[in-house]
């Protein structure tokens, strides 16, 4: 059916429309390409966006050219073929094209060819990595099947997957396009095909089968991280058998596209309906004989057989994820602790971690955040020298949360020009304990005090700036609230984009917001402070890098930093166990990266962290300047590096399989001693290693045999400049029995003294929080400890105090202590202090002395009409029952023991924290 001509006037209104279409499809992608530029250009790091953009495009149009030339052709051939040939050898002309058929079909050509070159534009990394594969990228590893470097599956293979997979994808759907186009007969479909369509589709099989066979073929070296048997990558049947049928296959599959090629002159059915079957036959023997071969032959002799194989993997799993290097020590770790070893480990004791982070993020909400539209979001760990002792502290920014503004006050002048920025934080030494149980703060309060010097405390990038900002405007900047009154500021940074001239329309249009475009508050001078969360800033600029863990904030001569660690991953390393990162499952991780931003204006730097990965090396050739080697980190930076929790907890997960000797493949194939993680994560620490001088940062974990629960191992990586990524497995004697954290934990619910104090706390409106066990060597012990925090029910503003500190260690013979400080519960667990038998501050008399009796009656009651107090929010009442109670206790304490001095000044009672009044 031919296309009804229109009047003019109707073309002249569809061309209208169509213009305007077109403005609309352009608008928005030109105003992203130039706002997007603008906003890498104001990083200095334009010609990232721009290389990045060049790739995009290189893909797009390459792959489009080609899709819409294959697709376009094949429906012209085919539309002229269905209209017949005896018309055209008559000298009758027939139109083929400016039909509804020919329209439909040529739609459906630049469909495909849309789809295509789209999918291939997002590949763009995997072009990058494979122009890239040079002899600087190698890895200077060969794995022993096909003699090629590791680099070779790391950066060249996916690629070349790509280019199958996108010419099995256009030749399979052009082909489907072409068959229905002779099938289309009207309102229906008839499938009985004239020999020139079947010549046509013939010549599709054609080269539908060469695709086949590239594929095939790329399957021989796919093999190699396959999970087929019980080695992951090339196993004995997979080098035996599947290798060899796979070039098989390849040739088989070549000799059929020839055949329907040739098929396009012979025209014949059966060759094509032939063609498919044997394809099929071949396809079904190349599933089955492996598998056959896999249960006569290797199944009866599995380990014989694949034990060359599982040596590879050993080795290979090791190399993928860095723990091949690891050094084995000895360690014995079932001695008592003793007072010699407390004394020659204090830097140990002293940095124990006796805050949990949750208890502490409340902690710091409370009392540090100050305004209720301020927020710590998560706490970090690191070390700072502090009183000339190098101290591990747990610190937290204070953001700005605007979602905790009042209703009334979240308007677009708050939100984008006034309320911009957080401010400062809180930081505190893990160990450190005042007053009430509260934590001793190293940096804290508005403005920042303490030793600790924060300087330059303006946070306009972080966790929480999600939004972008407007700054400097003519509306003056929420600093930090000032007694009864608000500073201000103005931002002073140079990395945002100014919103002069055309700009404000541009940035107005990108971000939706009409209110950019006509506020009088913006000005020439004003930026738009655009990307302020630290990951998404990371990921806009290098997408291809993962970010597992969370950036955690770090102080450096007052100013204020962020440091991401950022991962690369590949799922295509030679016989590499998979482990699952980032919910994908990969064979190969690094940290290469370290990304540090700062705080206050955003700039941004990458930093190689990992030289030896060939990815980031091709990465880096990509983008000339982005990546920086480690030893250019800023001053200050470099101390406090740290191996990523997530790098480290996968690292200890495939040490606890992969420790064994490669030269004994039976272990692992026997699963003899594979190790579990004794706790669920591994954690930072501030210890001395045994056999070192001086303590250091580490990261530690802890091991128990598989599906048993005391210790057979503990595996520790160093993070301090010098040392940084060493890691060493202390490993202890088979032949002794070592108490686990489970262990451990039971002992502790059994004792008395806690248990006792447990039920009593857990009532009256208070309840007891276990803190996390954990464990650290000390000497040649392991030193258990956990902090014990107490909590009124009776107000959601409460705060968690830490009350108590549980210690023993790991061989069962010491007692388990529960003492108000650590230095008390350290006294008794070295012999230096009696050990009691019930709560602290509360054992019962030695002797029915009635006087001792009294006190204790009277404590009770003071404590009950304390508790009374705190109900009725009589805070007075409150302090005065409770430092009775306390007094009270005391004195029997000191009757009941025989001593004849005079009891201890009474401490002031905690403070509990009412909530506003209503």
């Amino acid at each position: 059916m031919i296309l009804a001509r229109l009047p003019r006037r109707v073309w002249v209104g569809l061309g209208f429309i169509a213009a305007a279409l077109v403005v609309v499809l352009i608008t928005s992608p030109l105003v992203g390409f130039v706002t997007e530029n603008e906003w890498y250009s104001a990083l200095g790091i334009g010609d990232v966006y721009r290389t990045r953009i060049a790739y995009e495009a290189l893909l797009f149009f390459v792959t489009f050219a080609i899709s819409l030339g294959y697709a376009a052709t094949n429906v012209w051939i085919a539309l002229r073929l269905r209209s017949g040939t005896a018309l055209r050898a008559a000298g009758i002309r027939h139109r083929v094209v400016r039909t509804l058929v020919g329209a439909a079909g040529l739609t459906a050509a630049a469909l495909i060819a849309l789809v295509v070159a789209a999918g291939a534009r997002t590949r763009w990394t995997d072009l990058a990595l494979f122009l890239h594969y040079t002899p600087y990228t190698s890895t200077g590893v060969t794995e022993p099947l096909y003699g090629l470097n590791t680099s070779f599956y790391l950066l060249t293979l996916p690629f070349l997957h790509d280019l199958v997979g996108w010419s099995f994808g256009l030749v399979f759907t052009v082909g489907l396009l072409t068959a229905v186009l002779y099938a289309w007969r009207g309102r229906a479909l008839d499938l009985r095909l004239s020999p020139q369509a079947i010549g046509h589709l013939s010549v599709h099989l054609g080269l539908l089968g060469l695709t086949l066979a590239a594929s095939a073929f790329l399957g021989r070296y796919d093999l190699l991280y396959f999970h087929n048997g019980v080695v992951w990558g090339a196993g004995y049947t997979d080098v035996n058998v599947r290798s060899g049928l796979a070039v098989v296959q390849a040739a088989l599959l070549l000799v059929l596209a020839g055949l329907m090629i040739a098929n396009a002159g012979l025209r014949r059915l059966w060759v094509a309906v032939g063609g498919m079957s044997a394809w099929l036959v071949v396809s079904i023997l190349v599933g089955a004989y492996p598998s056959l071969v896999q249960r006569i032959v290797v199944q009866p002799a599995e380990l014989s057989r694949e034990s060359p194989y599982i040596k590879r993997e050993i080795d290979f799993t090791q190399r993928a994820y860095g723990v091949r290097d690891v050094q084995v020590r000895p360690y014995g770790g079932n001695a008592q602790v003793t007072a010699q070893d407390v004394g020659a480990d204090q830097a140990t004791i002293e940095n124990l971690r006796l805050w949990d982070d949750r208890q502490i993020q409340q902690t710091y909400q409370q009392l540090q955040s100050i305004r209720t539209y301020y927020s710590f979001n998560h706490i970090d760990l690191d070390r700072y020298v502090l009183d000339g002792r190098l101290q591990q502290v747990e610190i937290s920014s204070r953001e700005m949360d605007q979602s905790k503004l009042p209703l009334q006050a979240q308007t677009w002048v708050n939100q984008k020009l006034v309320y911009t920025h957080g401010y400062g934080g809180a930081a505190s030494p893990v160990s450190a304990v005042v007053g009430e149980g509260l934590p001793d703060y190293v940096t804290g309060n508005i403005p920042p005090q303490g030793p600790l010097q924060v300087t330059e405390p303006d946070i306009y990038f972080g966790e929480l700036t999600t939004d972008y900002a407007l700054a400097p405007s003519a509306q003056p900047e929420f600093d930090y609230p000032k007694g009864s009154d608000n500073a201000f500021t103005t931002y002073r940074g140079t990395r945002g984009v100014p919103l002069s001239g055309v700009n404000r329309l541009l940035w107005a249009m990108r971000t939706d917001d009409f209110n950019l475009l006509v506020s009088d508050q913006v000005q020439d001078r004003t930026q738009i402070l655009f990307r302020r969360n630290v990951q998404s800033r990371i990921s806009a600029i290098a997408p291809f890098l993962e970010l597992d863990d969370p950036p955690y904030l770090v102080v450096v001569n007052g100013h204020l930093y962020w440091i991401q660690d950022a991962y690369i991953t590949a799922g295509t390393y030679p016989y590499s166990q998979q482990e699952r990162v980032a919910g994908d499952g990969v064979n190969y991780l690094r940290n290469s990266v370290k990304a540090v931003m700062d705080a206050y204006d955003g700039t941004i730097g990458f930093y190689i962290a990992d030289p030896t990965d060939p990815i980031i090396r091709a990465y880096a050739a990509t983008f000339p300047g982005l990546f920086k080697p480690i030893d250019r980190l800023p001053a200050g930076l470099p101390a406090h590096l740290r191996v990523p929790a997530h790098q480290f907890f996968v690292q200890s997960v495939v040490y606890g399989t992969y420790h064994v000797s490669v030269q004994d493949p039976s272990v692992l194939y026997n699963r003899e001693d594979i190790w579990d993680l004794a706790v669920d994560q591994p954690y930072y620490v501030e210890i001395r290693l045994p056999g070192e001088t001086q303590a250091e940062y580490l990261q530690i974990v802890p091991y128990s045999p598989f599906k048993k629960q005391n210790l057979v191992s503990w595996l520790g990586v160093r993070n301090d400049p010098g040392h940084y990524g060493q890691m060493t497995a202390f490993v202890l004697p088979k032949d002794r029995v070592v108490l686990g954290p489970q262990q451990v934990s039971s002992r502790i619910q059994q004792t008395p003294g806690f248990s006792s104090a447990r039920t009593l706390l857990n009532q009256q409106g208070s309840s007891l929080i276990e803190g996390t066990l954990l464990v650290v060597p000390i000497g040649d012990s392991f030193l258990y400890f956990e902090p014990v925090y107490l909590k009124s029910t009776l107000t959601t503003q409460a705060l968690p105090e830490l009350k108590f500190v549980i210690l023993t260690d790991a061989t069962g013979l010491s007692p388990v202590t529960f003492q108000p400080t650590l230095q008390q519960a350290l006294a008794q667990l070295i012999g230096e202090a009696p050990v009691s038998t019930g709560p602290p501050g509360a054992q019962p008399p030695v002797s029915a002395n009635p006087e001792v009796t009294r006190l204790l009656d009277d404590a009770l009651r003071e404590y009950q009409a304390a508790l009374d107090a705190l109900r009725n929010d009589d805070l007075a009442g409150y302090q005065q029952h409770i430092r009775k109670a306390v007094g009270d206790v005391q004195e029997a304490d000191q009757l009941a023991h025989g001593s004849g001095a005079a009891p201890p000044a009474r401490p002031a009672p905690p403070t509990p924290s009412l909530p506003p009044p209503g």
